[in-house]
């Protein structure tokens, strides 16, 4: 297949792996992406002897997509603790793990009593919910193979917990995971926010990720794929005539193409591809993004006391406080930790535009006016190596009805431009695994369209 060209636009998650598996399949591939560094969502640094992951912190047993590739790229996998403390009513709860097994409900049951969610309103609110997430557990999931838009009612996920009289407790609760993972609650589908709880309440005893985080799966990606990558390297538009997408258009290079995989995000494949028919760019039109601020700190110490992995701050938009160190021994050098300090929604859009030792400042500044006692919240001027990360589109948003309309204009993009494959976490459930799995499986039908193409 050396003569044929494939052109994947966007060197992050969906788009490495698309690369990866097109080079399985013998097909050598051109990536482009915009950014100086690849990875998008698995995207990881190195400092020294420090690993740091910029995004996704772990996987469930639905990452199916995810769990396959880090195993052909064997990649050693760890398990992730979660042992929280909540800042409730100026007092500090702690849990391990999230989910609705018998034994670690019995071992949360003082917390949540502390949190309010073993009041009758709480339970009753609980039980519904636990059983929606029952009777979708084959939708409302991040598996490659769930179908979420057969469970996009139309419904805000906020009416939802109104229609089944959740009280404000168990609203907050819920609220403060789904913005630890930089979500913002306002637009969210019903079904959106019940797979991530159901990913955490019914599976997650067994949080997994590579030794040395996930950052480790893009390197390993952008190694095996080579001089496929080009970095900094912005698409300007994808070209359109006679009803295929025949040119990329680079700063200052035009790609002829026969295939073209655009692994962005569902904004910047409206713009790029303006060609698109009407019902498709109206349907990705639909989704929507969070915004993120990610800062990480190399430190000479641990953060954080008793073991704790993570604080969280139902109350208020004090960032997440988060030690990867304590579970990912291998992400650093013996006698060190990291310290990840993460915000969403209008406090990171503050943030965003400051530069970066402001926007440690502050973040510093919040989180040691509430850290637990016996933490060792740094100074400003503290720290081995500090790094920000500033995320405009963090996660895919899919208010009510955009599972269904992106379904089914997926569907019906084929018959319009048969060369042209979408991939991106928003062609899915938002997830890394929705991004991983689209990747792969426009990377199986960009194939199949080169090795038919060539025998004509």
């Amino acid at each position: 297949m050396g003569n044929k060209r494939v052109i994947i636009v966007g060197g992050g998650t969906s788009g490495l792996t698309a690369a990866y598996y097109l080079k399985k399949k013998g097909i050598e591939s051109i990536v482009l992406e915009a950014n100086e560094c690849a990875g998008g969502r698995l995207g990881g640094d190195r400092v020294g002897d420090f690993y740091i992951d910029q995004g996704a912190d772990w996987f469930t047993l639905s990452c199916d997509a995810v769990l396959e590739l880090c195993d052909e790229l064997e990649l050693r996998m760890v398990r992730a603790a979660l042992k929280a403390a909540w800042h409730r009513r100026g007092k500090y709860f702690i849990t391990r793990h999230a989910d609705i097994k018998p034994l670690t409900m019995a071992r949360n049951m003082v917390s949540a009593a502390q949190l309010g969610l073993l009041s009758p309103s709480s339970i009753i609110a609980m039980t519904k919910l636990v059983r929606q997430i029952s009777k979708w557990k084959n939708s409302a999931s991040f598996a490659s193979d769930a179908r979420p838009e057969e469970a996009d009612t139309g419904e805000l996920f906020v009416d939802y917990m109104d229609k089944i009289g959740a009280p404000e407790d168990l609203f907050l609760v819920i609220r403060c995971f789904m913005e630890g993972t930089t979500c913002d609650l306002k637009n969210m589908s019903s079904v959106q926010v019940l797979a991530y709880l159901g990913e955490i309440l019914t599976k997650g005893h067994r949080l997994s990720v590579p030794e040395k985080g996930i950052g480790s799966i893009a390197h390993t990606l952008s190694d095996r794929i080579g001089d496929s990558l080009r970095l900094s390297s912005p698409v300007h538009k994808i070209g359109i005539q006679d009803g295929l997408a025949s040119t990329v258009d680079v700063d200052g290079e035009t790609i002829k193409a026969d295939a073209v995989i655009c692994a962005t995000t569902s904004t910047i494949a409206s713009r790029i591809i303006p060609d698109l028919p009407k019902p498709i760019l109206d349907a990705i039109g639909k989704i929507e993004y969070s915004v993120g601020c990610r800062v990480v700190i190399g430190l000479k110490k641990r953060p954080l006391p008793s073991g704790l992995t993570a604080v969280m701050f139902p109350e208020d938009e004090t960032p997440l406080i988060l030690d990867r160190s304590s579970y990912l021994q291998a992400c650093v050098p013996p006698g060190t930790a990291t310290l990840d300090l993460m915000v969403g929604k209008d406090r990171a859009r503050e943030l965003l535009p400051l530069d970066d030792d402001e926007i440690k400042s502050q973040m510093l500044r919040d989180v040691r006016q509430k850290a637990p006692p016996g933490s060792n919240i740094p100074q400003d001027d503290e720290g081995i190596f500090t790094r920000v990360y500033r995320w405009s589109e963090a996660v895919g948003i899919t208010p009510p009805g955009a599972l269904k309309a992106v379904s089914s204009a997926l569907r019906m993009h084929g018959s319009y431009i048969p060369n042209l494959f979408l991939a991106g976490d928003y062609t899915r459930m938002p997830s890394v695994n929705g991004a991983v799995a689209s990747g792969r499986d426009a990377a199986n039908e960009a194939a199949a369209y080169v090795m038919s193409s060539s025998h004509h």
